[in-house]
């Protein structure tokens, strides 16, 4: 016997040819054979094992994640510091070049090659290292000394 619903249900929607439909499995299937809670009765040491296991698990693998972006991103840091040294020696060499070839190039064009002489050690006298209140007063009397000079050699214009 049909019922009034079936009737209708029936007679408003088509079916659609040409598609799938769902197959659904009998309830009593899914109970059985997917149920934790039958499966936690019947082997409580074993269940408890798989829920151990499984935290165990998603703990590894969020700790490799985690060590994982860690290592890659020291890495990156590490290469990032490697370029500035490099460009810091490389910076430092041309820095000694360009300072040998200054030196070389006013060697050769001062005339104080003439003045200089070739000494050793024996030659050399050592003084010894003036204290720091003889300094002072000699850079105050020295720069006074500069300070009247220039006074004194300043033109007086003469008139009105």
């Amino acid at each position: 016997m049909l019922s009034n619903f079936d009737l209708v249900s029936r007679t408003l929607y088509k079916k659609k040819v040409g598609q799938f439909q769902k197959k659904k499995l009998p309830k009593e299937l899914l109970n059985s054979v997917f149920s934790s809670k039958q499966v936690q009765r019947k082997f409580p040491i074993q269940a408890a094992l798989h829920i151990v296991l499984d935290g165990a698990l998603v703990g590894i693998l969020m700790t490799v994640a985690i060590m994982s972006s860690i290592a890659l991103h020291s890495q990156y840091l590490w290469t990032k510091s490697f370029t500035k040294l490099e460009t810091t020696r490389d910076l430092n060499r041309r820095i000694l070049e360009s300072t040998s070839i200054l030196e070389s190039y006013l060697l050769k064009n001062q005339k104080l090659s003439r003045y200089l002489v070739p000494t050793k050690a024996e030659d050399l006298i050592y003084v010894d290292r003036p204290k720091p209140e003889e300094t002072k007063k000699l850079f105050d009397m020295t720069f006074k000394s500069r300070l009247l000079e220039r006074i004194s050699s300043i033109p007086i214009k003469s008139g009105y």
